[in-house]
Order: structure tokens, then sequence, then C-alpha cells
């Protein structure tokens, strides 16, 4: 099994989560009954996964989007070979992904559903409850303590 480096992890602040997602590239958009994103690089992937209503800012003009209207994502498939500059799951709920080329992803909570979902395959998982509470899980940090 291979060891989690510390850039793999979610790290906590205050307010909001760090999502190690920094240099990452999407390599992949779907649909299902939820808009996606995979992200990758040489050592893993991350997908999220958006089950409600979410934002796009896209240069000067901003998006209200959502999967239930599927003819109306042609915008969110720019994210395409975008890399990710900084992402943050906030305590509230709110997940925010910028992309180095200005572009931002954003994500509120939703009072009924989960809104969004990362799960990455080094261990890490997020999910955003209803109402906006954020269950986190991550492996065990290998080092050479162990």
């Amino acid at each position: 099994m291979a060891s989690i480096e510390q850039g793999d992890r979610f790290i906590e602040h205050r307010n909001h989560w760090t999502i190690p997602l920094q240099g990452k590239i999407v390599t992949r958009c779907f649909l299902d009954s939820a808009f996606g994103i995979e992200l990758s690089d040489r050592d893993y992937d991350i997908t999220i996964r958006i089950e409600g209503t979410f934002r796009l800012k896209v240069l000067d003009k901003e998006y209200k989007l959502s999967p239930e209207n599927p003819t109306a994502l042609g915008p969110a498939l720019s994210l395409f070979q975008k890399e990710v500059y900084s992402s943050s799951a906030y305590k509230d709920g709110k997940l925010e992904v910028a992309f180095l080329d200005g572009n931002c992803l954003l994500v509120e909570p939703d009072t009924e559903y989960e809104a969004w979902e990362i799960v990455g395959s080094s261990g890490l998982q997020v999910v955003c409850m209803p109402g906006g509470q954020l269950s986190v899980w991550q492996s065990i940090l290998n080092d050479a303590t162990n």
C-alpha cells in the first residue's frame, strides 16, 4: 500500500478545510444524477459530485447551474483541462474551487439534501450533509515513526 503524503490530506483551519487539489487538472466532466468533475495528477485522483444548484464564474459572467437542467450545463464543460489553483470546504457547507484561469466553482449547502461530495483515491472523502454540516474522512498519515 502506498503511503499518504501530507499534501494528500485535508488540512483543517478555524472556518474551513483546505482540499489538496492545487495543481490537479480536470480530466473529465460527467452527468448522471449529479454533475461531476474528475481531477488527476500523477499521484492520485479526486472526484467532485454536485447534486444540487451551483454557481460557476467564468471571466466576467456568473452562471447558476443544476444537474436537474442538463441542457444548461454547457458552461460547466469549460472546466475540462483546467488546472486548480485553490480549493476550500467551508465549515458552513460551502465548497469553493478556484482555477488558474480565474474560473471559480461555488456550491452552497442544501437544507434537505447532500449538496456535494469529494472522494479521493488516497482515502480522502468529504460530504456536505443536509444543512451544511461536513463529514470528513481521511486515511491515517503513514510516516517513518510508525
